[in-house]
Parts: C-alpha cells; structure tokens; sequence
C-alpha cells in the first residue's frame, strides 16, 4: 500500500535494532547467526469534546467518553513491539497496547504474540494471537500516525471492535506486470469485551471464524475486499442478566396472549447465531492528494447484535507539512430494533392478568433497551501537521447527525421524555446534532 503515512509509519517496525543481534558474524554460517531483535513503540495522546451532556461519545466499548467535559479515553493508547527474526524461515511477534476498556483500567494487553513460518517463495503460516484482519487498516488501526485523520471512522470500526483473533492465517504474495496481489486466508476465534454490566467482564465471542482477504496494489492505487463467517457466543458473568432477559422471556411466553415474546427471545438470543462481515476498501495517494474509503456489512441472526452496513470517505491534500481533509461517514442497521408489548388473553383471570401484564411491558423495555438503533451520520474537517520526522499533530471539527430513535456512538442517551409505560425506554425522538472537537498527537519511535 503506497500510502505515505502508512511508508512513514513503517518507522514502528525498524525504530530500534538491538546491539547484541547486530554483532560480527563473520565466518559463523547463516544457521549460526544469531537472532535479530527489533523493538518500536507507538502512541496517540488525545482529547476529546463535544457540546452535549445528554451522551457520552466514545469511539468503542470505553468506559468512559467525552462530553462537555474534555476526556482523554476514547482516543489515547500506548504500544510497544518486539520483532525476533530468528533465521530467513522464521520470526516472531509480540505486541503489547494500552488502551481504556469497557471497565475504564488501561491494564496493558498483548494484542499480538505469534510465530511466522516461510513455507515457500511467496507463502507464509502464522500462528498465534493475530490483529483481526477485519478491516482496510486492521494492522495499524491503533497506530495513529499511520491514519491520516484523528480516527477510523467510528461508524464503520465501530462494527467490529474486535482488534485480534486466536489462531492462525497463511499469507500469500505474488505479481503480476506491475500489479502486486496479497491473499489472507484465516480461521481462528475472537471475543471483545463490551463491558454493559456492572461486573465488565460481559463479552461478544465469534467462534469458527473463517475468512479470507485479497488486496492489489497498482502505482498509487491499493484496493481491498475481504470477507469471514463465524458464530456467535457470549461470555463472562455480566452475561447472567442477559440470559435471566431471555428466561423471563420464554416464561411469559407460556402465558396465553403473550406467546409472542418467545419469538423475541429467540431472536435476541446470541448463542450459536450465525454472523458474517464482507467489505471492500480502496486508497489512493497520487502526489499530493490521498483518498481512503471503505464499505463493509456486518448479517447476524441475532438483533442484539444487529445487521448493519456503514461507509467512510476521508479526503485530503498535502501542502508541504500540512494536510487537511474532509471525512463523510454514516452507518445504518436494518434488523429490528423494538419489541411490541403484547396484551395478556382475557382468559387470565385477575390479579394473574395485571402482573403478567406488568411483566409484559418491562420486558419488551428491556428488549429496547437491548437492542436500540445505533444509526448515525457524521462530517468532520480537520488537518494533520508532521510536526516533525516521527510525530504528528491533528485538530478535528465533527457533526455527527443522529436520527430519532437512535443512540448513535453516543453510551447514557439522557433528555427524553418516557411518559410512563407508553414509550419503550430506548425511544429518542427528536433528530440530534452533536458537535465533537479532537486535537490528538501521534508518535512512533
């Protein structure tokens, strides 16, 4: 991929060459040759805010976000990297980021630890933690000094905050005249950790996952498409409210009148469901202008984790040291996203009638509440400045439009009117606008 960040951002992968692999080696054969260790490090320090204390905007699964209050956590991240090149066959990779998670600790994790194995010219096996190959920028999405805004796009990252996986992919090189093809075929497991219970520790697992990525690479031109299955599970004990949702469900669902919420349940639930994410992407950087743009879709069988689909185009122009650029994004979902509150039979007869009613309407809230619309729509201007040889300063202007009945990014939607036990609890009825500045800095050494 020629895009100039990204080449200036390869600083990460040869910052520091250790002096002990770096020794005279002369009449030692190449099998005696001892092993070449590289360490680099990376990091954003970023803050955020917006102009509404109605939400909390955060770019992933954080704990905390911006609101009029400026916050530090959704963008900054530290990192650290070490590459042992052992001989011609084999090299191993340890990555190791700091980032707040859906409790709010930046407890460092290991992000990347894998082997890496030359089969043939051309052909590679890795095995281990890898970086989920999911998206255009998935190898790099954390280093910020490699993207050319303030973030990914939240509206399509957003839809798989999952950054590594567990197994193993065999990558694939070859050319053809002028025209350098890259393959990925990949199969592993993933979780993410989306932290919505009190205990954190509730997460999204997709288990079998399957997938495959091919990229050409023409001059200036990078164009991407990539695809996997998988199924979906959860796990942690945060899930125990969830589950005790899906019992109540399937029990008012015995009662006459209210056979309806069984279907409900049935499709809330997550476990075993089957999930795929396909997306295409391009880059182009020719002279002074750089274009990336990407479209992706994430099908579920399940509506707590809704089908979606969601673009991105950012745009800029470099002028010497200074780039700035304009960013259009949006995302939709389209599975069903509120549960009608049924009416108990007649037969029932009284008091039974009132509470399974009672029952009834809280939980086709708590359905809502579950699986609420996150559409949004968003414009951001902003310019970078290379400050200097291996860092970076941006400065960020977003509106994001989010529609009625919709949260959006935005975590604590406050401000609407719930009269009672007639509007479902996760209705925002009005249109919203909100206006987001982010001055960041990124470095690599």
């Amino acid at each position: 991929m020629k895009n100039k960040y990204i080449q200036g951002g390869m600083v990460l992968g040869a910052a520091l060459t250790c002096a002990t692999a770096m020794a005279d080696t002369a009449g030692l054969t190449p099998i005696q040759n001892p092993a070449v260790y590289t360490f680099s490090a990376f990091g954003t320090i970023g803050v955020v805010q917006t102009n509404t204390n109605n939400g909390t905007y955060t770019t992933g699964f954080e704990h905390y976000g911006a609101t009029k209050t400026a916050d530090f956590g959704p963008d900054s991240k530290v990192g650290a990297q070490l590459d042992a090149k052992f001989s011609q066959d084999f090299s191993a990779t340890v990555q190791v980021l700091s980032k707040q998670n859906a409790t709010g600790s930046y407890s460092p994790d290991v992000e990347w630890a894998f082997g890496k194995v030359k089969v043939t010219n051309g052909l590679d096996l890795r095995l281990g933690r890898i970086g989920g190959p999911f998206f255009m920028t998935s190898d790099f999405r954390n280093v910020g000094y490699t993207n050319l805004s303030v973030r990914s796009p939240v509206e399509v990252y957003q839809l798989v905050p999952v950054r590594a996986f567990n197994g193993g992919d065999l990558l694939y090189k070859t050319e053809f005249g002028e025209t350098a093809l890259n393959a990925q075929l990949w199969l592993g497991k993933a979780s993410v950790a989306i932290g919505q219970n009190s205990s954190g520790d509730e997460s999204i697992v997709l288990n079998n996952i399957a997938g495959l990525n091919v990229s050409a690479e023409n001059g200036p031109l990078t164009v991407r498409l990539g695809t996997m299955k998988t199924r979906l599970g959860t796990d942690g004990s945060g899930i125990s409210q969830f589950n005790g949702l899906l019992s109540g469900l399937h029990t008012l669902a015995q009662v006459p009148g209210l056979e309806s919420l069984g279907p409900v349940a049935n499709d809330l639930s997550v476990n075993g469901k089957f999930a795929s994410f396909s997306g295409v992407g391009a880059v182009l950087d020719e002279g002074s202008w750089v274009l990336n743009t990407e479209y992706v879709k994430r099908t579920t069988g399940s509506t707590y984790v809704p089908t979606a689909t969601a673009w991105y185009a950012t745009l800029g122009y470099r002028i010497s040291t200074f780039t700035p650029y304009v960013s259009f994004a949006s995302r939709k979902t389209s599975s069903a996203t509120s549960a009608a509150v049924p009416t108990v039979s007649p037969l029932v007869p009284p008091p039974y009638n009132v509470a399974y009613q009672t029952g009834a309407v809280g939980a086709a809230y708590a359905v809502d509440g579950a699986i609420g619309k996150t559409d949004q729509s968003s414009t951001a201007f902003g310019v970078r400045w290379d400050a200097g040889k291996n860092y970076d300063v941006k400065a960020e202007f977003q509106q994001i439009r989010v529609p009625a009945n919709s949260s959006g990014s935005f975590n604590g939607i406050q401000g609407a009117d719930y009269p009672g036990t007639t509007t479902p609890q996760n209705v925002y009825p009005v249109d919203t606008k909100v206006n987001v500045v982010s001055l960041a800095v990124d470095f690599v050494f």
